[in-house]
């Protein structure tokens, strides 16, 4: 088989275990989505891929069912709580070869105003933390408690989520306003989220220091901003 015949199969196979893999999360069957993933590790899936081409697209799946209303809050809220779960319980295995904890840096995870749901953040932190940043994540966005965090801990990042256009205004009032209180006078701001996939021109307008499309690039693009070696993990 040619090479880009294999790239379409493993494409196909890929997109297959997504889209089973979201069924098993909005199933009413609560013991589905553990199974379906215990099999996956039992035929030797990675955590790192199970985290970062099933359990993120699937999360994106469900953002774009909800925006078409084939799937209610409720379901996706269950839905994205299963995949908490898996990835909590898949954690230990994927940073098993993690970096010494904060041996690259200090860095403040958290969503922009507005936004429901937390998961891209939490995925994006396991990355962070395998590869030795100190995450502090505040899953819950809160401006007193994010502004208080900044001001009285010296962060070298602060990343946020978005994936709503409506909430770009907030973002941007928040990003000037870490920069104004933070404990730190060099602090750098990243964005990421399914928002900047389609409109990356918005970086410009909301003032950040770089934006991330995916986890890989989010540490590709802070371990620059800090000025340090780039990745060290496979």
């Amino acid at each position: 088989m040619s090479s880009s015949g294999l790239a379409r199969e493993q494409l196909v196979a890929t997109s297959r275990i997504v889209e089973q893999f979201t069924e098993a999360i909005l199933s009413p069957d609560e013991s589905a989505p553990g199974a379906y993933v215990r099999e996956l590790l039992r035929q030797g899936v990675s955590p790192a891929t199970l985290i970062e081409e099933v359990f993120t697209p699937a999360a994106r799946v469900l953002g774009e069912r909800w925006k078409t209303d084939e799937c209610s809050f409720y379901e996706v809220t269950l839905a994205s709580g299963h995949i908490q779960r898996l990835l909590r319980a898949v954690s230990p295995l994927f940073l098993a070869d993690s970096a010494p904890l904060g041996s690259t840096g200090r860095m403040l995870l958290t969503c922009a105003s507005g936004e429901q749901h937390s998961l891209g953040s939490l995925v994006i932190a396991e990355y962070f933390i395998r590869d030795g940043w100190d995450v502090h994540l505040l899953t819950t966005y809160n401006p007193d408690i994010l502004f208080d965090m900044v001001r009285k801990t010296e962060y070298h990042c602060v990343g946020f989520s978005v994936a709503c256009t409506q909430h770009v205004p907030g973002l941007r009032k928040d990003i000037r306003r870490v920069r104004q209180v933070s404990r730190n006078n060099d602090i750098r701001v990243l964005v990421g989220g399914q928002l900047l996939d389609s409109e990356p021109s918005l970086a410009e307008d909301l003032g950040v220091d770089a934006i991330a499309t995916d986890a890989e690039s989010a540490i590709l693009m802070a371990r620059r901003l800090r000025g340090i070696a780039e990745l060290t993990l496979g």
